[in-house]
C-alpha cells in the first residue's frame, strides 16, 4: 500500500506501548474521567509535530481531534476528509472477578489483559499510530485529510462525546468516510474465518408502556389491576416477539456465512431468510444461544423491558404501571413503526405505548459499490487471504450515529486477528469478564489499520 520498508517489529512495539498506557487509565463511565486518555494522547501526538484541538463538553469529559493535511496539490485532492474515530471511555469493570486487574494491562498467556482492550481502546491506540506514522514519513501520498477523533461518553450514549463535537465543532469532525468500531475482527464459523465490516446498525427508542386499570385494597385481587396487565403485556413481548424483517445487509451477511459452510449448516443458515423457517432454527436448531439471540436481534425490531415501576403502598392496588423498554429499529424503520409493531401485538385499549426519546438507524446503503468496502476487501486479500469480508449490521449502536448525521458514510473497521487457537469470542469479550485481546491479534490490527488508511487516501476519486 506504500513503498515504505518500515521496521514494524519496532513500530508494533511502540504501538503496543501507547496501548497499554491507555487501557492503564481508568476511564469508566460514569463518570468517565476521559480528560486522562486525551492527555495521554495529546502528549503522544505531539511527538510527531501533530498539534490536537482538544475540548471538554463538561468537567473532565474532554474530546480530541486532530488533523493531518492532504499533501498533494489542491487540484488532486478529489474527496473529502477520511475520519478515524474511538471513544476512550469504558464500561465498569469488577476488579473481584477478574483474572488480572482490569485496568493493568497486564501482559500474559500471549494476550493483553484489560477493560477497554476489545471496546475501543485497541483502535484508538491503532488510530493513534496510523495518524502519527503518516505525520512522520510525509512522503506517503495524502489525497485527503485524515482526521483522528478520541471521544468521550459512547457508553452512555454519545452526549459528551461525538455529538457534542457534531453539534459544536462540525466542521472539526466532518469528513467523507469514517473508520470506528464494530468490525475488522476475525469471526471463525466452522472451518472458515469471516472479517464483517459493519455497513449498518440499528437505531435506538427508549419507550414506555404505561397499563392502567381501577385502584383497590390489596386484600382483594382482581383481574383488571395495572401491574397485571402490564406483566401480560411484557410476556406477550417477550415469548411472542415482533415481526419478521430481512434487510439487505443481513440478507448478504447470511448469504456470505451459508456460502461457506458445509451442506447441514448452509441449510440452517439459509433457513433464517425464511419468516417461517426462522423462528424454528433460532428456537430449536441453533447450538450456540447467543448467536441464535444476535441473529434474531438482526432480523427483528426488537424492545427490552429494562425498568419496571408500579404502585407505592403495599396493601394499595395502583392504577397505573409502568415499564420502560431498550427498543431497537432496523435499518428501513424508523420509532413510529416500532410503537405501531408493539401496539399491534399487544391489542389492548389499557396499554399505552409512549416514545421517550429516539435516534434513527444509520445505513450505508450502497456498500455494494462503496470504493471504501472494495478497497478494506482488498487489504483483507493481502493480509488474511484465507479469510471472507462480509458485510455486517449491528445490533447495538457506536458514535456512528452522530457521525452520519453529518453526511459521513460510516463503516465498522477496528482490525483485530483472533485465531481459533486464541479461543476467544468477540462478543463475549465486549463488556465482559476478563476483556482481552492477543498481542499477535493487535499487532496485525495495527498493520492493516495502516495500509487501509494509506490505500483510502492514496485514492484520487470514488
Amino acid at each position: 500500500m506504500n513503498s515504505l520498508d518500515l521496521d514494524w517489529n519496532s513500530l508494533n512495539h511502540e504501538s503496543l506501548e501507547l496501548f497499554k498506557a491507555l487501557l492503564r487509565l481508568n476511564t469508566t463511565n460514569p463518570p468517565g474521567n476521559e480528560v486522562i486518555a486525551t492527555e495521554l494522547l495529546a502528549e503522544s501526538l505531539r511527538e510527531d509535530n501533530l498539534e490536537p484541538f482538544i475540548v471538554e463538553s463538561a468537567k473532565n469529559r474532554s474530546n480530541l481531534v486532530v488533523r493531518l493535511p492532504a499533501n498533494v496539490p489542491q487540484d488532486q485532492v478529489t474527496q473529502g476528509p477520511l475520519l478515524l474515530a474511538g471513544h476512550t471511555d469504558v464500561v465498569p469493570a469488577n476488579a473481584s472477578q477478574w483474572t488480572h486487574d482490569p485496568f493493568g494491562a497486564v501482559e500474559a498467556d500471549g494476550m493483553i489483559w484489560g477493560r477497554g482492550a476489545l471496546d475501543m481502546k485497541n483502535m484508538v491506540a491503532m488510530s493513534a499510530m496510523t495518524i502519527k506514522l503518516l505525520a512522520r514519513y510525509d512522503q506517503i501520498p495524502r489525497h485527503r485529510d485524515v482526521i483522528f477523533a478520541a471521544v468521550a461518553d459512547e457508553e452512555e450514549g454519545c452526549t459528551y462525546g461525538s455529538s457534542f463535537l457534531v453539534n459544536e465543532h462540525p466542521d472539526k469532525v466532518r469528513a467523507q468516510d469514517m473508520l470506528g468500531e464494530v468490525g475488522g475482527f476475525w469471526l471463525n464459523l466452522g472451518s472458515h474465518t469471516f472479517i464483517p465490516v459493519m455497513v449498518a446498525e440499528k437505531g435506538r427508542a427508549h419507550l414506555k408502556l404505561r397499563a392502567s386499570g381501577p385502584p383497590g385494597h390489596g386484600s382483594i385481587p382482581h383481574e383488571q389491576a395495572a401491574p397485571l396487565k402490564l406483566a401480560k403485556a411484557i410476556t406477550k413481548l417477550a415469548e411472542q416477539g415482533l415481526p419478521y424483517h430481512l434487510t439487505p445487509v443481513v440478507e448478504d451477511f447470511i448469504h456470505a456465512l451459508a456460502s461457506k459452510q458445509p451442506a447441514a449448516q448452509k441449510i440452517g443458515l439459509k433457513g433464517l431468510l425464511s419468516s417461517k423457517l426462522s423462528p424454528v432454527i433460532l428456537k430449536k436448531l441453533f447450538p450456540d444461544r447467543n448467536n441464535a439471540r444476535a441473529f434474531y436481534a438482526m432480523l427483528h425490531n426488537t424492545a427490552v423491558p429494562t425498568i419496571v415501576r408500579s404502585g407505592e403502598k403495599l396493601n394499595l392496588i395502583p392504577d397505573e404501571a409502568s415499564c420502560e423498554l431498550d427498543g431497537r429499529i432496523l435499518p428501513g424503520f424508523s420509532s413510529s413503526d416500532l410503537i405501531n409493531e408493539i401496539k399491534h401485538l399487544l391489542d389492548d385499549p389499557d396499554i399505552a405505548v409512549e416514545e421517550l426519546s429516539a435516534s434513527q438507524p444509520v445505513s450505508l446503503t450502497d456498500y455494494k459499490n462503496s470504493s471504501v468496502f472494495h478497497t478494506i476487501s482488498s487489504v483483507l486479500q493481502k493480509h488474511a487471504p484465507q479469510a471472507t469480508c462480509v458485510p455486517y449490521m449491528i445490533t447495538g449502536f457506536t458514535d456512528a450515529r452522530a457521525f452520519s448525521t453529518l453526511g459521513t458514510h460510516c463503516y465498522g473497521f477496528a482490525p483485530l486477528k483472533l485465531e481459533p487457537h486464541h479461543n476467544l469470542s468477540f462478543s463475549a469479550l465486549f463488556h465482559g469478564i476478563d476483556e482481552r485481546v492477543p498481542v499477535d491479534g493487535y499487532t496485525w490490527g495495527q498493520e492493516v489499520l495502516f495500509d487501509t488508511v494509506c490505500a483510502l487516501l492514496s485514492k484520487q476519486s470514488n
